[in-house]
Formats: structure tokens, sequence, C-alpha cells
């Protein structure tokens, strides 16, 4: 998709969900940079409109723009707070308007919550590093597609139990809700392909007074692997595109 260069114009809407510690900004830019870095390389004509839902600037209307994507967090999807509920609010009317909808990390566990899933601490405790996952189910949006995907994951809390109408198309043993749709408009991923490794890197440093020393060095020795970002990241331009849009 990336060398397509006449695709009509699409408005994406970033609901962010969290910042990037002020420190680490210069470096690794805040997290809706991260998003839209990853998205204009995939496609160049779209366009963007943030949010920063975490200070509670929500949209007005699900149309405001022609597809949504949201942020991970260091927050839980389980806090009780105005703009934790008010997300919610707005990723349901999201699915009753059918509008495209991608959730990253946060955001696909977000979108779990919001259609009656469930959200707990993993029991396999911190998702860290470069993870492998299966593909179960392949799409049309899953161009070019391999037998796996690899991507950085930062996470303690997954989703444990799907809602109705909710398809699981990749994971692993230790998340296997890794990347899940509902319908044909909405698609969560629990890892974070906007992530660069130097900032996962610096993630796990930051944590080490509560990660398990052994689970600490895995995920950082995991560092070498190769990731999937660049071809998922066309997945998500390809979904948000292909998802069908009601007036």
């Amino acid at each position: 998709m990336r060398n397509q260069t006449r695709q009509p114009a699409f408005r994406v809407g970033v609901l962010q969900c969290d910042e990037v510690r002020e420190p680490w900004r210069a470096d690794h830019g805040d997290y809706d940079e991260m998003l839209i870095r990853g998205l204009r390389r995939a496609d160049a004509a779209l366009t963007y409109q943030v949010f920063r839902v975490f200070e509670n600037e929500l949209p007005a209307d699900v149309r405001v723009c022609d597809g949504w994507i949201t942020s991970g967090s260091r927050y839980s999807v389980n806090d009780e707070n105005d703009w934790t509920t008010a997300l919610c609010r707005f990723v349901q009317a999201l699915g009753v308007e059918s509008r495209p909808y991608v959730g990253i990390c946060y955001g696909m566990q977000m979108m779990a919550k919001a259609f009656g899933g469930k959200v707990q601490l993993a029991e396999s405790g911190w998702g860290i590093g470069v993870a492998s996952s299966d593909l179960y189910e392949t799409q049309p949006w899953m161009v070019p597609v391999g037998d796996g995907v690899r991507l950085l994951i930062s996470h303690k809390e997954q989703v444990t139990a799907l809602p109705e109408c909710t398809r699981r198309l990749a994971g692993n043993r230790f998340c296997p809700n890794g990347i899940i749709s509902r319908g044909r408009s909405m698609l969560g991923i629990q890892g974070h392909p906007e992530f660069g490794k130097d900032y996962a890197r610096s993630l796990m440093e930051f944590r080490r007074d509560i990660i398990p020393p052994a689970r600490l060095e895995q995920g950082l020795e995991s560092l070498a692997l190769e990731t999937d970002s660049e071809q998922v990241f066309e997945w998500i331009v390809r979904f948000l595109r292909s998802a069908p849009v009601l007036a």
C-alpha cells in the first residue's frame, strides 16, 4: 500500500489514552506521533486529528473522522474515572454505528470491555519484548501474510474473555487473544506496532523493580528478533479503508 500514490482522502481520529514520559519524548515522540508515523509510512494520503482522551478530550460525534485508532496506555480499562467511562461509551457508539476502529493494546482491551468481554491481570504475568503469535484465521486485509506475526508487547493485563460476535485472529499460549475483530468494522491488536525497540527497552528498564528479573532479561534478549510492525501497519490501513462506513 505504501507504493500507491493516489489513495482517496481518509481522516483518522487518534484517541490518545496516555503520553510518553517527558524525558523520552525528544527521542521517541508521543504516542500519537508514534501511531501517525507508522500509519503515514503505510499510506501517505491519510490525515489525522488527535484527541487527548486521558485529559477528557473526546470527539463530539463518531462521524468527525472516517476511522479511529486508540493508543496504548499505562492505565487500565477497569479504572473508574470520567475519561475511562466516556471512552467506553464512545467505543460502544463506534460499534453501533459501524465506524472503522482499531484498538492498540489498551485500545483493544477497551473494545473488548465495551461489548461485554473481560480484561484481567494476566496469570502469566508481564508481557514484554518481542512476542510471536500464530495466525488462527486470515482476512482479506492481511496482505502480505505469513504463518505468524511478531510484535513488541508491553502489558500486564489482557483480554481473558471475548465479547459476543468477536473473532480471535491470532495469539499464543501467553496471550491467546492477541488479535481480535468484531464484525467488519472493529479490530484489536494487543501488540505495539508503533513502538521502536529503543523505546521498548526504556520501558523495560524503567520497570526493572516491578518485573521479575528472569522475565525482564528474557524480554531484553528478545529485542534481537525482527518484528512485523511495518506489515501490521499495512494491515491496519487496509482494514480501516475496507471497513464498510455507514452514512
